[in-house]
């Protein structure tokens, strides 16, 4: 394969479009009240529910992507994915009706869970080194850009209805066009062997994994079991401490998220002078802006610690795919992202629970002492980090890789 083809503009922008709707399958959480009025039958509870079910259908999906992937090859999956969630996600815009939007919510987790870790692992397989890294991080902000747009999106259509609100899923056909168009070549970037005619095929190896890998999937999970403290509780922080409103909390965090796009854009740089002090100073980052927010006496002081907290996340996330993109078998990238998601999804779901005990052992239970239990659990990771990147040897392969 030409090193033209993966090195084009329009081949890495397609890659990365995927990116763009990640985050569209919650965009619509804003639409709850309006939705509570409409299905007065069933409780609230339940009507809530329709926002998470696109998360529990997306994991199930996302274990067994690896196979339908190493199956019907990452091009075919990914347009697939992409038409499911495009259809699914439109339903609600013309029926009105719970159970039929109940099951469109379940379809369109399944399409978005398909294509999920191609995401981040096509950037694996495809590049390599800090080009690699460079992807990694351009991959960060586009899904920055993505949620920032479906928020966007979704705001401008709810004052027409909860069912216009939908409309938001219109932003699939954005990566349905540019992957369907220029990225025709993708599969043949998957470990390609030569057959007798000449041509390229994928290898139908079965994908592996390792104790690197599974070590990073737990430490990507611990970090969001705690990162994920800041949004649950910024808004019941800023109110029990008479700093700001829940209005005040969700500009924040909008804003927190908007900010994360520079450290993203810049990621390849950060990485090329940061190497393996990456991980660890972008969990001390976060661990430090969280810190400043917990301990504020002023709501100037809040902000600060958002801003800082705003360049931690975009740090961390592209550096640990990236050393599992090392560390992985050959061959393994579908699986290793899957894990990775995997870890994350079910941090984010039982992070309530997580803070909810840790904060019971210290016999606190404020929004304030949940945290402060998360800026000590980040500092610790940090820590534990910042031990294994000084003290341990780079492996040969990566020390080739780093030069390249």
């Amino acid at each position: 394969m030409s090193s033209s083809v993966h090195n084009s503009f329009l081949f890495k922008i397609s890659i990365l479009s995927i990116s763009l709707v990640l985050t569209v399958t919650t965009a619509v959480s804003t639409a709850l009240p309006a939705m509570i009025a409409t299905f007065k039958q069933y409780p609230s509870t339940q009507v809530e529910m329709l926002t998470t079910l696109p998360t529990i259908s997306l994991l199930l999906t996302v274990l067994a992507s690896s196979w339908i992937i190493k199956r019907l090859g990452a091009r075919r999956t990914t347009l697939i994915g992409l038409i499911i969630a495009l259809l699914a996600g439109l339903v609600p815009v013309f029926i009105n009706d719970y159970v039929i939007v109940f099951i469109s919510r379940l379809l369109l987790g399944v399409g978005v869970g398909l294509f999920n870790n191609l995401a981040y692992s096509l950037i694996m397989a495809v590049y390599e080194g800090e080009e690699r890294q460079t992807m990694l991080g351009f991959q960060s902000a586009v899904g920055t850009v993505g949620n920032a747009l479906a928020s966007f999106v979704v705001g401008l259509l709810i004052s027409s209805g909860w069912q216009v609100a939908f409309n938001v899923n219109w932003l699939f056909v954005i990566p349905l066009v540019l992957f369907g168009l220029f990225a025709t070549k993708i599969d043949q970037f998957t470990n390609p062997v030569v057959t007798e005619t000449g041509d390229t095929a994928p290898i139908k190896a079965k994908e592996t994994t390792n104790m690197a890998v599974v070590g990073y999937v737990l430490l990507i999970a611990t970090f969001f079991a705690f990162y994920f403290g800041l949004l649950l509780k910024l808004a019941g922080f800023l109110v029990e401490q008479h700093l700001g409103t829940a209005a005040v909390a969700a500009t924040q965090l909008s804003v927190m998220s908007l900010i994360g796009l520079l450290p993203s854009l810049l990621y390849g740089q950060i990485y090329k002078h940061l190497r393996r002090l990456t991980i660890p100073i972008g969990l001390i980052i976060t661990g430090l802006g969280i810190g400043i927010i917990a301990t504020a006496g002023t709501l100037t002081m809040t902000w600060i610690g958002i801003v800082i907290s705003g360049f931690g996340l975009p740090i961390v996330m592209p550096a640990i795919f990236g050393k599992v993109a090392e560390v992985q078998p050959e061959g393994s990238s579908n699986l290793s992202s899957a894990l990775m998601l995997v870890g994350i999804n079910v941090a984010v779901f039982l992070s309530p629970q997580v803070l909810a005990v840790t904060t019971q052992i210290i016999g606190q239970t404020s929004n304030k002492a949940t945290m402060l239990v998360s800026i000590v659990m980040l500092f610790v990771l940090g820590a534990i980090q910042l031990v294994m990147a000084t003290t341990k040897k780079q492996p040969i392969k990566n020390r080739s890789e780093m030069k390249s």
